[in-house]
């Protein structure tokens, strides 16, 4: 799902001076911790492209918490300005990554804290990840309606269970990465995942999405 953000609206364009423009415009060749320690002197397009790197994977995570694209685009604004502001204090004990996808997940709890947003409809969602036509009409109605139940039952759980079970499910965050992310236990990690699964399946067998026996 590209979701472009607009350098110009996060942060000034002021070239960094005393730099010579030839050494800086190979940054896109650059492994992400070397983009990081240029973005750190203050060099703007080694933040661009940071922003260009990752803004998916916060567009996408803040969608799961959301389910509407223009509030998922307005925090990830918000998430990048946040960032721009604390890269200096960032540190690398976890990866940029990981870092960043804890600092949206906390910028969603906030907002939803905030807004006690009631549940909304996945519509958008469900029209933008639609399977591709060559599964047929049956199956393309039958994978719709999957997709429905899972999202539906994916809103019923707790904000720690759901955030658990998106970093591991739609994410593939390992459960160290998810630690870091959710500044908990490994423990704790597997044990939120634990009762998301379990929550899940017995949410899905209920409304008939799946097979099984529900111990409810």
């Amino acid at each position: 799902m590209a979701v472009p953000l607009e350098a110009g609206l996060l942060y000034d364009a002021t070239p960094v001076s005393g730099e010579p423009e030839r050494e800086r415009r190979p940054v896109r060749d650059l492994p992400a911790a070397a983009v990081v320690a240029r973005a750190q002197t203050g060099d703007f397009l080694a933040f661009e492209e940071l922003v260009r790197r990752f803004r998916n994977d916060v567009f996408r995570l803040a969608h799961y918490f959301v389910h509407d694209r223009e509030e998922a685009w307005d925090l990830s604004q918000e998430v990048f300005i946040k960032v721009h502001r604390s890269l200096g204090r960032f540190r690398g004990e976890a990866n940029f990554k990981t870092w960043l996808l804890r600092i949206t997940a906390n910028q969603c709890k906030d907002y939803l804290k905030k807004r006690r947003l009631p549940t909304v409809a996945f519509d958008d969602r469900i029209r933008a990840e639609r399977p591709s036509g060559h599964l047929g009409p049956r199956r393309a109605l039958e994978a719709q309606e999957i997709g429905e139940a899972i999202q539906a039952a994916l809103e019923k759980l707790p904000h720690k269970h759901r955030t658990a079970f998106v970093l591991r499910e739609f994410e593939g965050l390992t459960y160290e990465e998810m630690a870091q992310v959710m500044q908990c236990s490994l423990g704790t990690v597997m044990s939120r995942l634990h009762h998301a699964r379990k929550k899940m399946q017995r949410a899905l067998i209920q409304m008939g999405a799946v097979e099984g026996k529900s111990d409810a």
